[in-house]
């Protein structure tokens, strides 16, 4: 696969967006500094955004002032500014309403987007992500902000060891060496200001679109318990604790945080695609994550179902399918063309 890079301008500035991939539209709202290009030229991160693109639409984009964006912020960044940006994107990516996949601080414009254009957002996916980070000192959040101002060498160099806290010493220097190209000193700083002082808790009662939370246990740049609360403030969201403390989701187990979206981001209509088929639209939904390589237990977890339902849907799905184990029965429905 390879990414289609294109513009599109927000009040007069470019704002540089990529798309990867066909099928419903997944949107990356904007994280801190970011390059496509070099995000993309990075292995692990492309082989995650390729995994999402083989079932959908994904598009991703650098805040106007970072990566391949319009590289000169002449006004501090607002929460307003931000929610337009990302608008802005989804305009130039097509209106479909789309699946927003927010990670870290994206989590707060995307919110904000959800809220006041609740036709344009179908889902959303929040990874490491918060509502708010009063949980930092304000003496604390001044003198990180300035210390990215004033030494963003060695401020890249930390944050990097922050983010992949297994990460080897070339890996470090690398992420180091990504932040410093993705954005000069001031903008880094103008926006890790916006990030740790916006505070979106009022907002999260009325976002009322499917919300699946995603956050590692031992994340040591957004505290789990901050994923708790933005969790426990939705209306209709679902929690999931990941194992690892990387702040990125390209990082740790992929395996079990691949498990997690298939439920939530499978968007395929059900058994259409054979009108003889015997199973219910509940029955297939089941027999596609069984295909997917789910367990019982991550199954009820995407579909919110507890786990002896998911064991009867498994056993009627053996009954009339004349299987005799899940991978048999899926590898049938795969043939027949019934998932």
């Amino acid at each position: 696969m390879e990414q289609d890079i294109r513009f599109c301008e927000l009040d007069g500035k470019r704002i540089a967006y990529a798309a990867v991939g066909e099928g419903p539209l997944l949107l990356f709202g904007g994280r801190w500094v970011t390059h496509l290009e070099e995000e993309w030229a990075n292995a692990p991160s492309r082989s995650f955004y390729e995994e999402l693109a083989r079932t959908h639409r994904v598009v991703r984009y650098d805040r106007i002032g970072t990566g391949l964006s319009d590289r000169v912020l002449t006004k501090s960044p607002t929460a307003d500014w931000e929610t337009r940006m990302l608008a802005a994107v989804h305009d130039a990516a097509g209106r479909e309403p789309a699946i927003v996949f927010a990670c870290s601080c994206a989590g707060l414009a995307s919110t904000r987007y959800a809220v006041e254009s609740p036709d344009s957002v179908r889902k959303i996916v929040f990874y490491g992500a918060y509502a708010a980070r009063d949980d930092i000192p304000e003496a604390t959040r001044r003198s990180v902000v300035d210390f990215a101002r004033v030494n963003w060498q060695l401020a890249a160099q930390m944050l990097a060891g922050l983010f992949m806290p297994h990460g080897s010493g070339d890996e470090i220097t690398a992420y180091s060496r990504y932040q410093r190209h993705s954005a000069e000193a001031e903008v880094a700083a103008a926006f890790m200001e916006l990030d740790l002082s916006s505070d979106v808790r009022e907002l999260l009662p009325r976002l009322t679109a499917p919300a699946l939370v995603l956050h590692r246990r031992g994340d040591r740049t957004v505290p789990i318990g901050r994923g708790r609360e933005l969790a426990s403030l939705l209306p209709n969201a679902r929690f999931v604790a990941l194992n690892g403390d990387a702040h990125l989701p390209w990082l740790e187990d992929q395996r079990e945080l691949q498990r997690a979206l298939a439920g939530f981001l499978d968007d395929s209509v059900p058994i259409e695609t054979n009108g003889d088929s015997p199973l219910t639209r509940r029955e297939t939904e089941v027999l596609r994550l069984v295909a997917a390589g789910l367990s019982n237990r991550e199954i009820a977890s995407s579909l919110v179902l507890s786990e002896h339902t998911v064991h009867r849907h498994v056993a009627n799905v053996l009954r009339k399918l004349m299987q005799s184990s899940r991978a048999a029965a899926a590898a049938h429905a795969t043939r027949a063309g019934l998932i």
